[in-house]
């Protein structure tokens, strides 16, 4: 058994780190699905930052919230991977 402050760090960590790495794959994969349907890039890319802080103070509640870590562990990582490949394969907007 992990003694308290581990775990505390541990949520800490995965908060910071991994909703802010999520929060930006959500940014990225909101930025092109608003610009796919139709809105122009600049106002795209600027709606999505404004709903990412949400999103980003969501993660944040939920992995304080949750009982276990690797629901949010697993959410975050496919979250990312998901939108870090979706950048790599469809490039950068050009």
């Amino acid at each position: 058994m992990a003694p308290p402050w581990l775990k505390t760090t541990a949520r800490v960590g995965l908060a910071i780190g991994g909703g802010y790495l999520a929060s930006a794959s959500v940014l990225v994969l909101l930025c092109m699905m608003l610009a796919a349907l139709g809105m122009p890039r600049a106002e795209a890319a600027t709606l999505g930052m404004l709903l990412v802080f949400v999103v980003y103070l969501c993660f944040l509640l939920w992995v304080f919230a949750s009982a276990t870590l690797w629901r949010p562990f697993v959410v975050f990582f496919l979250l990312t991977v998901s939108g870090y490949g979706l950048t790599a394969f469809m490039g950068h907007g050009h």
